[in-house]
């Protein structure tokens, strides 16, 4: 079965149409233009228009400096009409992400980067709430099943790790390097691939009843594909594909984090 993201995040959305727009504003920073960090700013922004929500994209050029960039967070820190502060992701090598998360109010960071620091927040990153929110919808039990996560990044891997073993979930954390690494895949019950297109996977790689949750985002001629190859998925195991699964969901939790970060 193909795990579809947009009736998820409907359903995230249209709660929030329910509630008052929040005042202030919901700033978006983008350095460069990469071509898939440019699809999903345009997206947080269309959604941020069609909930009546103050967002406003911020483009600086990908030769700003580290300092140049905690310069202006610091700023924009300080402006009263800015509630939320949203870095899109991924930034030039030669900034060091954690100061630039370290530098964000927390009380405006909407993607909760001081969670992926190891701090307490307010929220939690919205790629996390998504994936497990999609797991939560289609009834995929979490709870004494085995579940791997595919690469430990500090975007994906590493918070949802840490959320999931804060529910005493089965969870591990699977290396390239570990020599069990397909016996470890083929036996799994829920398997989260965010390696950030670091390798391709197909259906065989996983056993009948499987869940996989497609959480890598890379660009190749001009579309936006993940890590698992959907052509001729299998009916016996579930998909949450790219594009179409967790980014949906994890757009509508950005704001649903905005909401939650100024009541």
């Amino acid at each position: 079965m193909i795990l579809k993201g947009r009736i998820v995040a409907d359903k995230i959305t249209d709660k929030l149409k329910d509630l008052p727009v929040p005042y202030g504003r919901f700033l978006v920073v983008q350095l460069g233009m990469d071509a898939v960090s440019s699809l999903y700013v345009w997206k947080k922004k269309a959604l941020g228009e069609e909930l009546g929500v103050d967002s406003k994209v911020l483009n600086l050029t990908d030769k700003t400096s580290e300092e140049e960039l905690i310069d202006k967070i610091n700023e924009l820190n300080e402006d009263r009409q800015i509630r939320a502060i949203l870095v899109q992701i991924p930034l030039p090598k030669s900034i060091d992400r954690l100061k630039i998360a370290k530098t964000i109010a927390e009380k405006k960071d909407v993607d909760g980067f001081h969670f992926l620091l190891g701090e307490n927040s307010k929220v939690l990153p919205p790629t996390v709430l998504a994936i497990d929110a999609l797991l939560d919808f289609y009834k995929i039990e979490k709870q004494n099943r085995k579940i791997l996560i595919v690469g430990g990044g500090f975007l994906v891997g590493k918070p949802l790790y840490r959320f999931w073993r804060g529910q005493n979930l089965d969870v591990e954390i699977l290396d390239k390097d570990d020599p069990q690494y397909e016996q470890k895949l083929k036996s799994a019950d829920i398997i989260v691939v965010a390696t950030g297109g670091g390798r391709r996977f197909s259906h065989l790689d996983f056993k009948s009843g499987a869940t996989v949750i497609d959480a890598s985002t890379i660009a190749e001629e001009g579309k936006v594909k993940g890590d698992v190859e959907v052509k001729n998925w299998p009916e016996d195991k579930n998909l949450a594909p790219v594009p179409g699964g967790v980014g949906p969901v994890t757009v509508a939790m950005l704001y649903q984090n905005f909401y939650n970060l100024i009541r």
